[in-house]
């Protein structure tokens, strides 16, 4: 059941929208929000909201360097005539925060739009969103008419929103592929995060690049030994005319599911071995069971593991004859591959949200901190105003404790204050008390001695 929810839950899509806050006459030609696409490039701030006055580029293309920004943190660029890396570096080297790209022709905007990377990606910082040529032509219409305009009412000012999908658990799905070294350094990267979030609601889910032969539309036919369970599931030849084959890869893709779903610490441990002890496809085999053996995961479990995922067709037991069943783990993943909406490789999805930008570990971190619902301690620097999630999160804990703290408080000022009233009572009475006697003595005493006085008059 949690299964078919994650599945549905993927097919969400991720609220990015850019939305005008002034001049008043462009909220009225544009209306409240302008769908965007991300880049898969620079760092995506998820989670965040970015505000800003917007510059035109000039040159419009952006593909030359841009003069220095004075004052704007925003600057539209024209798509065309140099990659979108190019474009975005000199945005960013020249201050800006956010890059917009408008597109040259006038079409609608795709859902599964991304600016690619040129290879140069890495050197870029600031995110980058990409609009249609007509929402970018008449935003461009009132920044050429007031970027000089000393009204900052007239200056266009723009809201871009990053929001994603929150929950109360966050589930993530790293793409990965046995045979490419960059899904190894992103693993390695989110490992202390990993452990940073050991204790947290998150949910991690690995898919491994794999497909079935018998769905795929190829031109050439792909060789059996690229395959197992009769070309249910096959993976590309790692080394084309050399030994090893997608086999090779697909029995490794199930040895790290199995490494992670029963020793998931280990689980980084042994990617970082794997990754720089064995580049032959054909030895995979032998090598990852050398890691195993040296990190001391238990290698029983993990061939049980293996074993029991392989399944009779007709009555779903545990299979003995491997070439006529089916293999649960792989056969979640192609589901999941289908559904998941990942691009490229490596690639991650938290939440039903496609991970965009640069890919590390950092930014992964950062991408399912913001999507709590009440974020925790460890994504205190991650989380934009943080301080309103303990309020809110932690605050039947802390009103609790303050309440309790003020209710002392009172209870010891009442009663010293108590204490006091007594005191000074007690001090008026006995001195109010003492003048009285004093007076009913003093009272006495001349009644006395008159009546003295009487008797010895008399005689």
């Amino acid at each position: 059941m949690q299964f078919i929810l994650l599945i549905f839950c993927i097919v969400a899509l991720v609220d990015c929208k850019l939305k005008v806050l002034r001049p008043s006459q462009l909220v009225d030609r544009l209306g409240s929000k302008v769908n965007i696409a991300l880049a898969n490039f620079g760092e995506i701030p998820f989670g965040h909201r970015y505000m800003g006055n917007v510059d035109m580029a000039y040159p419009n293309d952006g593909c030359d360097s841009l003069m220095p920004t004075n004052g704007s943190q925003f600057i539209m660029i024209e798509r065309g005539n140099c990659t979108f890396v190019t474009k975005v570096r000199n945005a960013q080297n020249a201050g800006y925060t956010l890059a917009i790209i408008g597109n040259n022709y006038d079409y609608p905007l795709e859902s599964d739009f991304v600016m690619a990377d040129d290879g140069h990606g890495y050197a870029i910082n600031i995110p980058s969103i990409f609009i249609t040529s007509q929402d970018f032509n008449v935003i461009k219409e009132f920044v050429l008419k007031y970027q000089v305009s000393n009204s900052l009412e007239e200056q266009v000012f723009v809201l871009v929103k990053f929001d994603v999908k929150k929950r109360d658990d966050v589930d993530v799905i790293l793409h990965l592929e046995v045979s490419n070294r960059d899904s190894y350094r992103v693993i390695d990267e989110f490992q202390e995060y990993y452990d940073l979030l050991k204790n947290e609601k998150v949910n991690y889910t690995l898919l491994y690049s794999i497909f079935n032969s018998n769905n795929t539309q190829s031109d050439y036919s792909i060789d059996e030994s690229n395959c197992i369970c009769q070309r249910r599931y096959c993976a590309m030849d790692p080394d084309g005319e050399g030994i090893g084959t997608g086999r090779n890869i697909i029995e490794e893709a199930i040895r790290q599911t199995c490494i992670f779903k029963h020793f998931p610490l280990q689980y980084f441990q042994y990617m970082n071995k794997f990754n720089f002890e064995c580049s032959k496809a054909q030895a995979y085999s032998t090598c990852g069971s050398k890691i195993i053996t040296n990190l001391g995961i238990q290698d029983d479990e993990i061939v049980k593991c293996r074993d029991e995922s392989f399944k009779d067709p007709f009555n779903h037991k545990t299979a003995t004859n491997l070439n006529n069943s089916y293999n649960a783990i792989l056969e979640h993943q192609l589901l999941l591959q289908e559904k998941s909406g990942a691009i490229g490789l490596p690639s991650v999805v938290v939440n039903s949200v496609v991970y965009k930008g640069q890919l590390t570990g950092k930014g992964i971190f950062g991408e399912i901190c913001n999507s709590f619902n009440l974020p925790p301690s460890v994504c205190r620097e991650e989380v934009e105003n943080y301080y309103k999630f303990e309020i809110n999160g932690d605050g039947d804990n802390y009103l609790f404790l303050i309440i309790f703290i003020v209710s002392i408080l009172i209870a010891i000022f009442m009663l010293v204050l108590y204490f006091l009233f007594k005191k000074f009572v007690q001090k008026d009475s006995v001195q109010v008390t003492q003048v009285q006697v004093n007076e009913m003595i003093s009272q006495y005493i001349k009644f006395y001695e008159g009546k003295e006085q009487k008797k010895q008059n008399s005689f």
